[in-house]
């Protein structure tokens, strides 16, 4: 097969980006590089305007107190050692019913264009939380034992900790929903992630990654087109693109249900710390990095919502491996345990 032909509508779309580079030397290495490299090189982290706040916002984000239970944290489903997201296709909500799409990490999410969620059906963080603690995973909405948003923020009234932790955080400010989730979305926004070996290599580190992983980078960038979706430090377009996996969700068309190309659409993920984040996708239906490689040069589910950015191609089993190699190096320090 060959693979200039059949990946010709990715590389014209890449090569309008002015994203598109020479052929990939023998000894994996690139002429361009060293240009490819500063399109991941990390911002500065963003600045803590209100360090009590976020202090708060932690404090709640690891308290089951504002589940409806009582019994489930944010950090239940978002979990640091695991990248911010979960290992399982679905999790357990607060009613015991499992959640109705793979959990999203909280990674770099203070950098994230919104809408948020795999829908984009939060124009903020904070809506999220409301949604969140009022009918989603963290409520026993339409259970036999449902507790009110009330029940929660009464709870928080009642704890002398939690009260002098808002009058610091938000002073002359109510404990209420609306201040909750403020807290709640501060302290998303702090979480940044890790250095990890591919920042290293950015950096100018040579050793810092294995030479496949090197190899499997030029190929994200070129050949594999990859970066057509997950570009920039955070490896995502913050867009949302159908990739032929479903024919059940509709995804962003459930939003947007007169647009055509959004129909089965879901919202890039970043790629930081995505080798601690097993199974992937939005319902978690690829079980390794290496299912997911082998999705996309498959091509996905050809109709007319699909992005243009998936079609099927050709890559050896090193060059596979590579993606996946490659993949492994964004793990940030401090995130596996």
């Amino acid at each position: 097969m060959d693979r200039p032909v059949v990946r010709a509508a990715v590389i014209v779309l890449l090569a309008l980006a002015g994203d598109v580079a020479p052929a990939v030397a023998a000894d994996g290495g690139h002429p361009d590089i060293d240009k490819m490299k500063a399109e991941y090189r990390r911002p500065p982290a963003r600045p803590v305007e209100n360090a009590a706040l976020v202090e708060l916002g932690r404090d709640l984000f690891f308290d089951p107190v504002i589940s409806a239970s009582g019994k489930t944290a944010c950090a239940t489903c978002h979990r640091p050692e695991r990248g911010w997201s979960s290992n399982e296709p679905r999790s357990p909500g607060d009613s015991g019913r499992p959640t109705q799409r793979k959990t999203q990490t909280l990674l770099g999410i203070g950098h994230a264009r919104p809408p948020f969620d795999w829908d984009g059906r939060h124009a903020t963080l904070e809506a999220q939380a409301v949604s969140s603690i009022g009918t989603g995973s963290m409520s026993m909405f339409a259970t036999p034992n449902e507790v009110k948003v009330d029940d929660i923020v009464a709870r928080l009234r009642a704890n002398e900790r939690y009260v002098a932790k808002f009058r610091q955080a938000m002073p002359g400010a109510p404990i209420n929903l609306d201040t909750l989730v403020i807290a709640l979305a501060a302290f998303e926004r702090s979480i940044e992630p890790g250095q990890a070996p591919f920042d290293r290599w950015v950096a100018g580190d040579e050793t810092a990654i294995p030479e496949a992983a090197k190899r499997g980078f030029v190929l994200f960038h070129t050949e594999a087109a990859c970066s057509g979706c997950h570009i920039g430090w955070r490896f995502t377009d913050d867009a949302f693109h159908d990739v032929g996996t479903t024919t059940t969700d509709p995804g962003r068309g459930r939003e947007l249900k007169g647009n055509t190309k959004m129909q089965f659409a879901f919202k890039t993920p970043t790629l930081r710390s995505v080798a601690l984040r097993a199974p992937y996708l939005h319902n978690g239906s690829a079980a390794t990095l290496r299912d997911v490689v082998d999705l996309y040069v498959k091509g996905g589910i050809d109709r007319p919502s699909r992005s243009p950015m998936i079609n099927p191609f050709d890559l050896t089993e090193d060059e596979r491996n590579d993606l996946v190699a490659f993949m492994q190096t964004l793990t940030g320090e401090g995130e596996a345990k």
